[in-house]
């Protein structure tokens, strides 16, 4: 593996990197959040958590890819340890919904940069990652606007708990 790439500009190479780190970063946030609502009762948003913590290594992956692809080693960054206590159901999806809006800006910065240097390689896949953002955002988003819409009394929380088992994929 060479030091430098053709196509890659050394800016380009650390966000590529620092999308991994945080797309691996993301996938502990979500295990976190799984183990904390599994502990809690809360199974169907544990599964849900679960699953998308297994989707942010996809992401990751793809990161990897394109390093690889143009004779780089991507970094293994030691990673920050994510939160792992939440106050309630409602504040782990708050959270969550926090974390994906920074992580959009991030991906949003890494296109803008692939762009603004031409580099139309990059760029395809940081509108990927963007347009990967708009499902994270939704999902989130719909979260919290049944939480308004329902409230988070016991019943409402069970109801929305059994919901978030049904949003996980049964290919998975």
């Amino acid at each position: 593996m060479g030091a430098k790439s053709e196509f890659l500009s050394e800016a380009i190479v650390k966000l590529l990197n620092y999308r991994i780190e945080q797309e691996e970063f993301s996938s502990r946030l979500y295990l976190a959040m799984s183990t904390w609502a599994t502990s809690k009762g809360y199974l169907g948003a544990g599964k849900l958590f679960e699953a998308y913590s297994k989707e942010e290594l996809i992401h990751a992956d793809k990161a990897k890819t394109m390093l690889l692809a143009n004779g780089l080693l991507p970094i293994t960054s030691a990673l920050d340890k994510p939160q792992q206590e939440f106050k309630s159901l409602s504040h782990a999806i708050e959270v969550g919904f926090k974390h994906e809006k920074e992580i959009t800006n991030q991906c949003y910065l890494l296109t803008k940069t692939a762009f603004d240097e031409g580099n139309f390689m990059v760029a395809e896949l940081g509108l990927w990652y963007a347009r990967e953002q708009v499902e994270e955002m939704d999902k989130f988003q719909n979260l919290l606007d049944q939480l308004d819409a329902f409230g988070d009394s016991n019943h409402a929380l069970r109801e929305l708990d059994e919901e978030m088992a049904k949003m996980v994929d049964p290919l998975e």
